[in-house]
């Protein structure tokens, strides 16, 4: 009989495999406290790891530019960072346009650091930038006392200057802006439309210059404009426009100007080159065409003329209608019983002796312009006679006529280099009175050729023995000559000494207008007027 195997195995395999979870279980129970320690402990590591410091490094991108902000005159503001954050800071280059800024330190402290650097890279660099505009549109960007300039700079905050003298061939002007790129872009743009507005007033101006007919009657009158304000008779008070003054825009002094009438090159009249030329010539369209209608002249008769009133008069060598002030009123020779009107153009400097029946009463909106005329005189010559005299011989002044192209709307280049009393033979109560105070500007005159070479008119009249000229240190000599004293105040340089002088000076000398000079040579006027 064999024996019972099966049984016998699955016993052995059953006591196996209990005395297995027996190990099992003991096992785990003695291994079950110690994870719990090591956890604890490594829990506690954790804590402590934390309350360490950690060292950190960030990287941060920064524009070329900026590296200078941040980094600060020799490295200061960078030094004071790194005081304040208790960090380190490296730059090196990263590429062409930007370098590689990089913070080491406590975590906290690289990220206060980095808030710092982003805040200075985010600030706007201040930049300046060099642009070239026409010599001509100066006076357009600078303005009236600096006022366009003025204008420029507020609007755009940006500093815009504008250098003085031009870039070699004459045409051009540096102007340099400085600030922010974008105030610096604005700053342009307003440069631009400047240069724009020169631009197209100059193709007006042109265009109105060549519409422009010459004035046959281009000397001047006898007597002064008062432009004051005067009281009519009955009662009504006219205050006429101011006149125009010599103001330059550049910083050179140099400007425009037309002469438009002559007396003798120490007394003549110019105007200013600009948009107020073409004002002029649209007023005269205007006044011309109104006032050549019966019915506009029949609304501004003149009952009583009186001295100071601003009229409309027809010029007789065109046949236009200009504004003009009476300036006397004297007796009809022809005529007994009658006056006639001595009237002064207040914007071209001439004058004309008129029937009050031909004057009329000027429209108040035509008062708006500035009277033009702008009296001179020739700075640094005086007439070539050996007695001194303060008489231009004719040739001098018809030669004087030629060269400033008087009344044929030719441009000279002008400079203001000295002034004289406006009457000085006049008590000042009575220049006040009359608004004679204003002295009258001494000028250079400059004609420019094609060839763009300056022909200096002064200089020109002196080396053809027309004028003398004056050394402006000869001043302590020539007080103990009256009349070599007369001639120096004429000509703007007059002294206290000299000045007492003037008496010797008939300064409102009647000069005689080509209408004068046609009464001379004829003995009985035209329709009973001289």
């Amino acid at each position: 009989m064999k024996p019972p195997v099966l049984p016998v195995l699955l016993g052995i395999s059953l006591c196996g495999l209990s005395g297995a979870l027996i190990y099992v279980y003991l096992k785990k129970r003695d291994s079950g406290p110690k994870k719990a320690i090591n956890g604890t402990k490594r829990q506690k590591s954790v804590e402590e790891a934390k309350k360490l410091p950690e060292n950190a490094s960030v990287e941060v991108i920064v524009r070329n530019d900026v590296v200078p902000l941040i980094v600060g005159r020799e490295g200061a503001s960078l030094k004071s960072i790194e005081e304040k954050t208790k960090t380190k800071i490296d730059f090196r280059e990263k590429d062409d346009c930007n370098q590689m800024c990089t913070i080491r330190g406590q975590t906290a402290a690289v990220k206060d650091a980095q808030k710092i650097i982003k805040q200075l890279a985010s600030r706007p660099v201040t930049v300046t930038e060099e642009i070239l505009v026409p010599q001509s549109a100066c006076g357009k960007i600078i303005g009236r006392c600096g006022e366009a300039l003025q204008e420029i700079c507020r609007k755009s905050q940006a500093k815009v200057s504008v250098e003085s003298g031009d870039r070699g061939d004459g045409s051009k002007r540096m102007v340099m802006i400085s600030g922010t790129q974008a105030q610096v872009n604005t700053a342009k743009v307003l440069i631009e439309e400047k240069v724009r507005e020169d631009a197209e007033a100059r193709k007006q101006l042109e265009e109105s210059q060549a519409k422009r007919e010459p004035r046959l009657n281009h000397r001047a009158g006898s007597s002064n404009s008062s432009n004051s304000s005067q009281t009519s008779p009955r009662g009504e008070v006219v205050v006429p426009p101011k006149a125009e003054k010599l103001r330059s825009t550049n910083p050179d002094g140099q400007m425009e100007v037309y002469v438009s009438a002559i007396a003798s090159p120490s007394r003549f009249w110019v105007q200013m080159v600009g948009p107020q030329s073409t004002e002029l010539d649209h007023l005269v369209s205007t006044m011309t065409e109104y006032y050549d209608q019966k019915s506009n002249r029949e609304l501004h008769k003149i009952r009583e003329p009186y001295l100071g009133q601003i009229v409309a008069a027809m010029f007789k060598w065109d046949n236009k209608w200009y504004r003009a002030e009476v300036v006397a009123i004297l007796p009809n020779e022809f005529n007994d019983g009658k006056v006639v009107l001595d009237i002064y153009f207040v914007d071209y400097g001439d004058s004309a002796y008129m029937d009050p029946s031909d004057v009329f009463q000027l429209r108040t909106d035509f008062l708006t312009l500035r009277f033009q005329a702008i009296e001179c005189f020739l700075a640094n010559v005086r007439p070539a006679s050996i007695d001194n005299s303060t008489e231009w011989e004719t040739r001098s002044v018809e030669r004087f006529e030629e060269l400033t192209h008087v009344a044929q709307w030719r441009k000279l280049l002008s400079r203001v280099v000295s002034y004289r009393e406006k009457n000085p033979t006049l008590s000042p109560e009575r220049r006040q009175q009359m608004r004679e105070g204003s002295p009258i500007p001494g000028v250079e005159l400059f004609d420019t050729t094609e060839s763009g070479q300056d022909i200096n008119i002064a200089s020109e009249l002196v080396a053809e023995g027309l004028a003398s000229p004056i050394d402006r240190f000869s001043g302590l000599q020539e007080r103990t000559s009256p009349s070599a004293s007369s001639a120096s105040a004429l000509n703007g340089h007059s002294t206290p000494s000299s000045s007492k002088n003037q008496s010797t000076i008939n300064d409102n000398k009647q000069f005689l207008s080509a209408e004068r000079l046609y009464k001379a040579r004829v003995s009985n006027g035209v329709n009973g007027q001289p």
